[in-house]
């Protein structure tokens, strides 16, 4: 049985409930953004490792709608009780510090009642709300995995309550024309990807490199095969006809990695040279000709690590007339 006096719970009952109200609605705060900020892919990461707390906030993190309406109602419920009981107990005990001032009772009692809602909103917004937001986002991955399983059993106390206020909630959403959403979006788009790229960049978890790299691996996949082909007249080749000390000289001045081989003229193509299969083939055998050069591929080498770009990129985007009378770019050996 609960102590009273007066009007009011026993001072020291009510003061521990008062912080035992506090520390849960840290708890969900806490919780609320934590499972909002920890990336899936990490907890899978995790959970190959053998982590146990991992795949429990698998689970959160999985069906992230109803555990943040778990938490939204949990900080919800704490508040209102937070106001319920703390700001009379706390009132209480301003009413000495104001009767020895020697307030009238009317004044007393205001002013501890101003005090009171004062303490305890300063306290609720600082302790249960401001800090573990600022520590949940810092470190969630830390949180989630030491709320994971007491929010689960939360959410299983009231899931009831949740799933009423869900359903409630979707049919005010459906009243205005739009469609509830049952799942939580966390694919980003390819300009978020760049934004989180260059965050990661800056916070130091990749190199300059690094981020360099996977720009242009943006930028490519915008590229079209008109962009990275030139027209056949404007090839540099080597003619299988040609002197071979001659042909070895076109490769040696030209500084290209790739060089098409042709017979006669530029519109039949027989193969081609990849300057990197040169260093390997004079290692292993001697080279005497032309034929000991080229493959016989006349679309890619041996050494190419995207043999279908032109294929791909150019079906659909540019079906100009002369658009399959090109082949593909020779690359400087810098960039290949």
């Amino acid at each position: 049985m609960i102590a009273v006096r007066g009007n009011h719970l026993d001072d020291t009952l009510a003061i521990l409930i008062v912080i035992l109200l506090i520390f849960l609605t840290a708890f969900f705060v806490a919780a609320e953004f934590a499972i909002v900020k920890i990336r899936s892919t990490r907890l899978d990461e995790l959970i190959k490792q053998g982590n146990r707390r991992a795949r429990t906030a698998k689970k959160i993190v999985d069906d992230l709608n109803a555990y943040l309406s778990t938490t939204q109602l949990g900080i919800t419920v704490t508040a209102l009780i937070l106001g319920w009981i703390g700001e009379p107990a706390v009132s209480h005990l301003f009413h000495p510090i104001y009767a020895w001032f020697g307030l009238n009772g009317t004044l007393t009692v205001t002013f501890s009642m101003l005090s009171g809602f004062f303490v305890v909103t300063l306290l609720s917004v600082v302790l249960g709300e401001l800090a573990p937001k600022g520590i949940a986002i810092q470190k969630a991955e830390q949180i989630v995995l030491s709320i994971a399983f007491p929010l689960i059993w939360f959410h299983r106390i009231l899931f009831p309550f949740v799933w009423l206020l869900n359903a409630l909630s979707s049919g005010v959403i459906r009243l205005f024309g739009i469609r509830p959403d049952t799942g939580h979006d966390r694919a980003l788009t390819e300009g978020e990807l760049r934004l989180t790229l260059s965050d990661s960049y800056k916070s130091g978890q990749i190199s300059q490199g690094e981020l360099r790299y996977m720009d242009r691996i943006f930028d490519f996949d915008e590229r079209t095969a008109r962009e990275v082909m030139v027209p056949r007249t404007e090839i540099v080749c080597v003619y299988k006809e040609d002197p071979f000390e001659e042909n070895l000289e076109i490769l040696h001045n030209e500084k290209f990695t790739r060089f098409p081989v042709v017979e006669e003229d530029k519109d039949h193509v027989i193969g081609m040279i990849n300057i990197k299969d040169i260093f390997t083939d004079i290692l292993t055998k001697e080279i005497h000709s032309l034929d000991d050069l080229y493959s016989s591929d006349p679309v890619r080498s041996r050494n190419d690590a995207n043999p279908d770009f032109a294929g791909e990129n150019a079906e659909g985007k540019h079906s100009h007339g002369h658009s399959d009378r090109r082949i593909r770019r020779n690359f400087r050996t810098g960039n290949g």
